[in-house]
């Protein structure tokens, strides 16, 4: 249940929500705008594309506000909305012919620069070569890397975010690393750290 700079938590936002105040859900909007579009950047969503996916999971979040459980995370509950959408738009590209697979890095082969222009060329450099190794990783591996490494979530709150076990998440998770280590190098996971340094990937949040 975070509490933003008023002081008030999401679950407090998310009851006056439910009882019809359309101000306290343009808070919670406000609130999480930027992590949703930064996990969407990190799950391959090109920049032309990430504002009307973000604006999917808000309604999506909207239409099943009452579905939320109280007392649990609502951005771990959030971030399953926003993984279902990037799910869905992957599918429908593949269906539109792209030859790119679900979530991988865009079509262009660069990351968006907006996402790598803070923290210097060092960080850009590390968040570009970290951002193009998850376009390697399997879908659900990414997801949970990015649940768990880049935004924080506990191993409980990826499982009920993915509807996966705790013992399927550190599966993937494991898988994941040991994908990326291999893809980036072990000398440079150790010596930058880019795996578990999740501030140098969150400061290009979208």
């Amino acid at each position: 249940m975070s509490a933003g700079p008023t002081g008030v938590t999401d679950d407090e936002l998310v009851a006056a929500a439910r009882a019809g105040d359309e101000r306290a859900f343009e808070t919670l909007l406000g609130r999480h705008e930027g992590p949703v579009l930064r996990v969407l950047r990190l799950l391959g969503v090109p920049s032309s594309e990430r504002q009307d996916l973000a604006q999917d999971v808000f309604l999506r979040a909207f239409r099943y506000l009452t579905s939320y459980r109280p007392g649990r995370s609502f951005a771990a509950w959030l971030y399953r909305i926003t993984v279902n959408v990037a799910h869905d738009w992957g599918r429908e590209r593949t269906a539109r012919g792209h030859d790119e697979a679900p979530w991988s890095v865009a079509a262009e082969g660069a990351i968006d620069p907006a996402s790598v222009a803070v923290g210097g060329p060092e960080l850009s450099h590390l968040r570009r070569r970290l951002e193009a190794a998850l376009g390697e990783l399997s879908e659900r591996e990414r997801a949970v890397f990015v649940l768990c490494e880049i935004e924080g979530l506990s191993t409980l709150e990826v499982a009920r975010a993915l509807r996966i076990t705790r013992i399927t998440v550190r599966r993937h998770l494991g898988l994941a690393r040991r994908r990326l280590t291999r893809i980036l190098g072990a000398g440079e996971l150790e010596e930058k750290g880019p795996v578990v340094d999740r501030s140098s990937v969150r400061a290009g949040s979208s």
